[in-house]
């Protein structure tokens, strides 16, 4: 404003003019705004007609001192620290996380990869189990110590990240039956149990005209089978009864039963001399004749022999 006053004196008016002029509207310029009537709530109007026509019907009244004008001031300040009193600051808040995810899963310590559908064996009754969510503030829900049947156990790991987004993952838990090594078993021969040292017996005495043993068993385990071999036509001698366990897992153990067999005893067949058949001399009167002359010539042979030897 008191740049145009001066560029408006012009060539033709003398500077000290000028500046007298603008010296003068300085220094009266503050009493002229205090002069002006102010709303109560720090509006300034030219004249009180204008204040009651404008402002003051709606913000509660004016003044036209210059004190009212401090004072309106004052008010207007304290309108506007009050507003600023009243004003909070404006918090941006921070979006919720959708992390579902999860970081680690162990089993009994063991670490497994992570994958939508898992999969882990074992021998065990129960295992322990250990899922870590990537996010902190999600939450996971899980069976963390599960007993296991034979068979499959299905395993829900659900996760809820911090904006409610849930995901689950499937844990599939086989658990393997342990098979039995049970070898055990209890044979009886002829009724009475077999006692074995190194799985082998003492040998048993049969007579010949018995060719096998009458031999029964219990297994200690169902699961377990037998087998007898070598008890069929037993040889005279020795011979050796073998009693065949197998167990469920498939390990053998072979029982010896020792048998002797009696031979059969030998009988002697003696055969007779012949005898000279005997004719009836009745029949045959040669005969006669000849013995006759055998016995004379006998007796003469042994008298002629008694004579020499005198």
């Amino acid at each position: 404003m008191f740049y145009n006053v001066i560029n408006s004196c012009g060539e033709k008016m003398k500077k000290v003019i000028c500046w007298i002029s603008v010296f003068l509207i300085i220094l009266f310029y503050p009493m002229s705004v205090m002069a002006r009537i102010v709303c109560n709530d720090g509006t300034i109007s030219k004249s009180c007609d204008d204040c009651h026509q404008g402002c003051c019907s709606h913000h509660g009244g004016c003044s036209n001192s210059s004190s009212s004008s401090s004072s309106g001031s004052t008010n207007n300040n304290s309108s506007s620290n009050s507003s600023s009193e009243n004003q909070k600051p404006t918090i941006t808040e921070k979006p919720k996380s959708s992390d579902n995810t999860l970081k680690k899963i162990t089993i009994d310590d063991e670490e497994i990869p992570i994958l939508s559908n898992m999969d882990y064996s074992t021998i065990k009754e129960s295992v322990k189990i250990l899922a870590v969510a990537n996010d902190t503030k999600a939450q996971i829900n899980y069976l963390s110590n599960p007993k296991l049947t034979i068979g499959e156990n299905l395993i829900k790991i659900k996760v809820t990240a911090e904006n409610g987004n849930v995901k689950e993952y499937s844990l599939n838990i086989t658990r393997e039956k342990i098979l039995s090594n049970n070898k055990n078993i209890k044979i009886m021969v002829d009724g009475k149990e077999v006692l074995f040292n190194a799985y082998k017996s003492d040998i048993f005495n049969i007579p010949n005209d018995k060719n096998e043993l009458d031999i029964d068993y219990v297994l200690e385990d169902d699961m377990s089978t037998a087998e007898i071999i070598g008890n069929k036509d037993l040889k005279e001698g020795y011979n050796e009864i073998i009693i065949r366990v197998k167990a469920e897992n498939g390990e053998e153990q072979d029982y010896s039963i020792f048998v002797n067999r009696a031979f059969l005893p030998k009988t002697e067949i003696i055969e007779e001399e012949e005898k000279p058949e005997i004719t009836n001399t009745e029949e045959n009167p040669n005969i006669l004749s000849f013995l006759a002359s055998t016995s004379l010539i006998g007796g003469t042979s042994y008298f002629i022999y008694k004579k020499v030897k005198k």
